[in-house]
């Protein structure tokens, strides 16, 4: 068993959040906002899934942190981050780049262009020996295909009906999987050696269960206690942050709280929705078992400055942006016009 050691990671509040969007302004002036917005046919001042999802991610990353990201959602997060509120945050990326500010986005971990004003470009060795395992990356963005109570993350395979895969040794099934998924890639290490992982995924009930079917990654705590990480000799970590399409989950491991509660549902979903979208009992942080009808924090509302730096710098060509969720395709075949929530001003 290992010493229990959490490193205090301080997550930005609901207030802290608002009152630094409020101070930030983009200098970008409406008129090239509006300009942009009407060359590329989307409203101005309303936001669709993966803007919501990156704008809200990108505000509850520690000042100054240092995070190892991957391409999709943690590389909008953190460039965004950078352009607004947390100008001081560190990317890392798995094939050595430390510390560079993106001109054009890459679309890989090993894309050029994540080489752009970088403090060093070296190794994938580099990237995970020299500053990783030293202890220098404060935490990781990371996404999978489940994400269960205790913040673990399956990116290998779901099992039914069973297979003749080598997986099955490891699976404590005895089958193979019926769904094979690109595996750990970096994100194994990255969740046991940093002090905190913001895992971003599309919520769908089948995609967070109350255990994951194989474990990839331990993204937080991994079990209750006698379950723990800790328990399995992972000294670092556990703090978990999940932002999805619907809402924000958090856990306390300082306060001896493992599994992941509440903090926030998104402004355009409900509680319901929420709750109808996991398959473990959903909690506030107090251990409330929460019910649709309670009420619940809102997750701050993208501002008008933060959708203009994410467009018009982050992802001017929206090469990320332009992706639609399960949830969206089906709201504008049913309705016949695009999911879209309003700016709050």
């Amino acid at each position: 068993m290992s010493k229990k050691v959490v490193i205090p990671v301080h997550i930005p509040t609901v207030d802290e959040i608002e009152a630094s969007v409020k101070s930030f302004h983009s200098g970008i002036s409406d008129s090239d906002y509006e300009a942009y917005c009407k060359e590329n046919d989307i409203p101005p001042d309303e936001f669709t899934t993966m803007e919501l999802l990156a704008i809200a991610s990108s505000t509850m990353i520690p000042k100054g942190a240092s995070m190892f990201i991957g391409t999709g959602l943690p590389v909008l997060t953190m460039t965004l981050a950078q352009h607004t509120v947390n100008p001081d945050a560190i990317i890392v990326m798995e094939a050595g780049m430390l510390d560079p500010h993106f001109e054009h986005i890459p679309v890989s971990v090993a894309d050029i262009r994540g080489a752009y004003m970088a403090s060093t470009a070296l190794s994938m060795m580099d990237a995970f020996g020299t500053y990783e395992q030293r202890g220098y990356v404060t935490g990781g963005g990371l996404g999978g295909a489940e994400y269960d109570e205790y913040g673990n993350i399956n990116a290998t395979g779901l099992w039914e009906p069973p297979r003749n895969q080598w997986t099955s040794l490891v699976s404590g099934t005895g089958k193979g999987p019926n769904v094979i998924f690109t595996g750990s890639g970096g994100s194994n290490p990255i969740g046991t050696q940093s002090d905190f992982i913001l895992s971003v995924m599309v919520q769908e009930k089948r995609r967070f269960p109350y255990k994951v079917q194989f474990l990839t990654t331990m993204a937080a705590a991994r079990g209750p206690e006698g379950e723990s990480r800790w328990d399995y000799g992972v000294p670092r970590g556990g703090k978990g942050l999940m932002v999805s399409d619907l809402c924000v989950m958090e856990n306390f491991p300082e306060e001896g709280i493992y599994d992941m509660r509440l903090r926030s549902v998104h402004p355009g979903a409900s509680l319901k929705d929420v709750i109808d979208n996991v398959m473990w009992e959903l909690k506030d942080k107090s251990g409330k078992v929460l019910k649709p009808t309670d009420e619940v924090p809102t997750t701050p509302t993208p501002s008008h400055e933060q959708l203009k730096v994410l467009r018009m710098i982050v992802d001017p060509t929206r090469i990320y942006l332009k992706r639609k969720t399960v949830r969206e395709v089906a709201y504008e075949k049913e309705h016949g016009k695009p999911w879209r929530v309003k700016v709050k001003d």
